[in-house]
């Protein structure tokens, strides 16, 4: 697809699957955006001492198993770079693991410099585009309640905290909240562009 930088120029992006050899990149770019979104709401020392090496170790075993596992990460390409990474698959939480048609989106993060450029709002519909054509019609995730642009973002694309999901957490600043999006393959899949397979 062609889209443009956030100063209106031509760039060539494209959302793909993501392969082995991505993770480093993923790692790093997780790295970046968890120390800017989260700082002064995750303790410093926790953000400081994040592993890209074993993050990287992560990505690249979910990608390898995620086909077998029925997970899927999918990645932001500029051409030079990766931008943005979603990660999804299975419900895990036990209200909705019994449900084929419900997926959780693990983890959804941009580099921060490409905050407001676009590049989640592509990946978000590539998301639901593969989530459309696996059958899957309802999504929730989890997300910091104090991470407001994370929020904002998610409330903006049509996702809606989920009233019935207690609040989890380790701490007073660790408190999560589901958000759940419905409907889609109906009014948001069906006219999402599909990611590209690599």
């Amino acid at each position: 697809m062609l889209t443009t930088d956030s100063h209106g120029r031509g760039a060539p992006r494209r959302d793909r699957h993501a392969c082995e050899d991505d993770a480093e990149q993923i790692a790093g770019l997780q790295v970046a955006a968890w120390r800017a979104a989260y700082a002064g709401i995750l303790p410093a020392a926790e953000l400081h001492g994040l592993d890209t090496a074993a993050l990287a170790g992560f990505w690249r075993g979910r990608i390898g198993a995620g086909t077998a596992a029925g997970a899927h990460v999918l990645v932001h390409d500029d051409g030079r770079r990766i931008l943005g990474f979603s990660s999804f698959g299975p419900a895990r939480d036990d209200d909705l693991g019994q449900r084929r048609d419900v997926e959780e989106l693990y983890a959804f993060y941009a580099r921060p410099e490409s905050w407001g450029t676009g590049v989640g709002r592509s990946l978000m519909r590539s998301t639901l585009s593969v989530w459309a054509e696996r059958g899957t019609r309802a999504g929730y995730l989890w997300v910091l309640e104090r991470n407001t642009r994370g929020r904002d973002f998610y409330r903006k694309g049509g996702w809606r905290q989920d009233p019935t999901a207690a609040p989890s957490g380790s701490g007073p600043d660790a408190v999560e909240i589901r958000y759940e999006l419905t409907g889609i393959g109906t009014k948001h899949g069906d006219s999402a562009p599909r990611a590209r397979r690599r």
